[in-house]
């Protein structure tokens, strides 16, 4: 009866254990990045561009808000997320901020049957904040800006955008991305924009 009675104390214990495991990854906040409403755009362009969800490494390609607190180790904040994975946030920045300047005859996203002239291929190399020497927030991300007629590689351009951070907390690191995220949404079309 002991025995019995001993082994349903170890089962509610370790049930207990599991449930505080799972309440301690509970998403508290989502947070929410935005494209400029009125980006800066030399010239502009009767193209119609495709912005294809931009390639990651397993590390980025998450809704975990990454932060490295050395050179060479990521880690995320606990209890909070983007609103999507980190290349779909990308993705969706880069097609607002198309559509925001009111210079593009068209901009999308593959499936939505554009005639499409130009692709701008992306692959995220950091979108993250760091809190090692400083803290600050970096976005950098490869750029090809691609033909669609041909498959042809018109220009291809790293592009960074490194910005303060308040401090060290999940809320200065979402706010610190995504003032990075936004510099280099706009470095990116008003690239595009002037190359093509």
């Amino acid at each position: 009866m002991r025995t019995v009675a001993a082994r349903l104390c170890m089962a509610l214990a370790f049930a207990f254990a599991l449930a505080g495991c799972s309440n301690s990854n509970k998403i508290e906040a989502i947070y929410q990045l935005s494209a400029v409403s009125s980006p800066p755009a030399p010239g502009g362009t009767t193209a119609q561009i495709l912005v294809p969800e931009p390639r990651a490494l397993e590390a980025l390609n998450s809704n975990k808000i990454a932060v490295k607190p050395t050179a060479i180790t990521l880690s995320y904040y606990p209890s909070v997320a983007l609103e999507d994975s980190a290349p779909k946030v990308l993705q969706r920045m880069l097609l607002d901020t198309f559509q925001n300047t009111g210079r593009v005859k068209a901009v999308g996203l593959p499936g939505q049957s554009l005639l499409i002239n130009y692709q701008v291929v992306t692959e995220v190399r950091a979108f993250q904040a760091e809190t090692y020497e400083a803290d600050r927030a970096r976005v950098e991300v490869a750029v090809k800006l691609l033909d669609d007629s041909n498959g042809r590689v018109i220009s291809d351009r790293i592009f960074t955008a490194v910005v303060p951070m308040s401090g060290d907390s999940a809320e200065a690191a979402a706010v610190g991305i995504n003032e990075a995220a936004q510099r280099l949404a706009a470095d990116v079309v008003a690239w595009t924009l002037t190359t093509i």
